[in-house]
């Protein structure tokens, strides 16, 4: 098993550092003390006061109706921002809590008000803060719209993509949330969600160990993710 490192200011940054006129913006980033698990970071309907940049580790977005429970919405891997969200109504919409010890920066939006870049970098920026918004309406669209193992399929494909851009293996992976996490997160019940990775077991496309999880057959999963396109 390949243990993720923290990622280097410029691996951590990579967002920001598409854009040459951020050198400022960078060199007034606060550096936060390490959130430890389940310690939280925002709470829902907090006010808004930034956004995140995670560093290493994972978190998770929840949302809390009184007439359905709690909803996860969200996991947050190293590069992934945290408060996009909440720029518009300027309230986080969602409580984001460390699934493990991880480690973020601050940058507020009052910087990124006086963003001082041209008008090609300033639609770079927009451009990529509509890509993060187009995975959320991706995620609930194949969430509402597939049946339940293609939703797993999916969801082991898009971790393994993403570890797989930070440099480490795509087979071969641990994630710090809970069964019972990732089947909120994907609208389905526990049983179900442990059944169908019973069964991907079973198959051989993937072997399941606590937290640790290997891909024994890429194309059949593959295979199922698109079945229902």
């Amino acid at each position: 098993m390949q243990l993720r490192k923290a990622p280097s200011r410029q691996d951590t940054l990579s967002f920001l550092t598409e854009f040459p006129d951020f050198d400022e913006l960078l060199d007034d980033y606060s550096l936060l003390p390490a959130l430890r698990r389940k310690q939280t970071l925002v709470k829902q309907n907090e006010r808004f006061h930034g956004i995140y940049v995670v560093r290493c580790g994972m978190l998770k977005q929840s949302y809390r109706d009184m007439g359905f429970g709690e909803q996860i919405t969200h996991f947050f891997l190293p590069g992934d921002v945290v408060g996009l969200d909440a720029i518009e109504c300027r309230r986080y919409l969602g409580k984001v809590t460390a699934l493990e010890t991880a480690g973020l920066i601050q940058i507020s939006f009052s910087r990124l008000e006086e963003f001082p870049g041209e008008r090609e970098n300033f639609l770079k920026l927009l451009c990529y803060l509509s890509r993060a918004m187009q995975h959320e309406r991706n995620h609930m669209r194949y969430v509402l719209m597939h049946s339940s193992d293609v939703r797993l399929a999916r969801f082991f494909l898009t971790m393994s993509t993403n570890f797989r851009l930070q440099g480490f293996s795509s087979y071969h992976f641990r994630l710090p949330m809970t069964r019972c996490e990732i089947a909120n997160y994907l609208c389905m019940a526990f049983e179900t969600a442990s059944r169908l990775v019973s069964r991907f077991q079973y198959k051989k496309i993937l072997v399941a160990r606590g937290h640790e999880y290997s891909i024994t057959d890429f194309e059949k999963l593959v295979e199922i993710a698109e079945s229902e396109r």
